[in-house]
């Protein structure tokens, strides 16, 4: 089975376009379903248009949970805009959403707004949600500097996504248990490393469907299967669905 811990939908930027692009519930998991994919985290872009609200992301959500069901996994984007619409995160009473995502380069939780952050880690963690966090190599998104939040809360599920810097990465997944990784957007150069490292039984498989199009000229079908050859030249031996279940809290 498959299944893909790292999905967008919503408004993101296209090669060609001036404006963002719109990809729909319906285009994405039609994407999904002719790649096989059984199950798969998706969390919405439009978070990133100070014009859209709360709302309109409900709405978007409801729409997802309508057409494919129990196999999405919807994770609310909280950025900076949201939090200042409603500080009572009244949607995390909906039922629509099983978890949280946060990107430093969109808003500077863990940089700027640390209290903040600690605040609504807070009150996810008494509802015993799993978190994503875009990692990377800048400053607040590094492994390095999420392994505080980890160590904070060592009984919430966090993906410290995208799997990069690899050897730091390594080290946290090594000192906290309660941290997982995938692979989205991961350079064909980067999977073949990836074994090379010991991910704790932890590495989900992730794809960051449809950011390639805001990168490069690319028809979203035939950049997934890509995606899946890569993960299963690699990886055949690893239960994937394994990890992506422990994460999200599934027995």
């Amino acid at each position: 089975m498959i299944c893909d811990a790292h999905v967008h939908m919503g408004y993101y930027a296209r090669k060609g376009y001036n404006s963002p692009y719109y990809y729909s519930p319906r285009r994405v998991l039609g994407v999904l379903n002719r790649c096989g994919v059984s199950e798969f985290i998706v969390s919405s872009t439009c978070s990133q248009i100070d014009s859209i609200s709360i709302d309109e992301i409900m709405r978007e959500a409801v729409e997802m949970k309508r057409i494919a069901g129990n196999r999405a996994h919807i994770f609310f984007w909280l950025s900076w805009h949201l939090y200042q619409e409603d500080k009572r995160m009244s949607w995390l009473d909906s039922g629509l959403f099983e978890g949280v995502k946060f990107h430093e380069l969109e808003t500077q939780w863990v940089t700027r707004k640390e209290k903040t952050l600690n605040k609504i880690l807070e009150r996810i963690n008494e509802r015993s949600m799993s978190v994503m966090f875009h990692c990377g190599r800048s400053e607040g998104c590094c492994p390095f500097d999420l392994r505080q939040i980890a160590r904070r809360y060592p009984k919430m599920h966090f993906n410290f996504a995208h799997c990069a810097p690899m050897r730091e990465m390594e080290e946290v997944m090594q000192e906290c248990a309660n941290v997982w990784t995938d692979t989205a957007y991961l350079s064909d150069n980067d999977f073949t490393k990836a074994p090379c490292f010991d991910w704790q039984n932890r590495l989900m498989f992730g794809t960051d469907l449809p950011v390639w199009q805001g990168h490069e000229r690319c028809y979203l079908t035939a950049k997934y299967r890509i995606c899946l050859l890569n993960w299963r030249k690699v990886f055949s031996d690893l239960d994937a669905m394994s990890a992506f279940n422990s994460f999200l809290h599934i027995l």
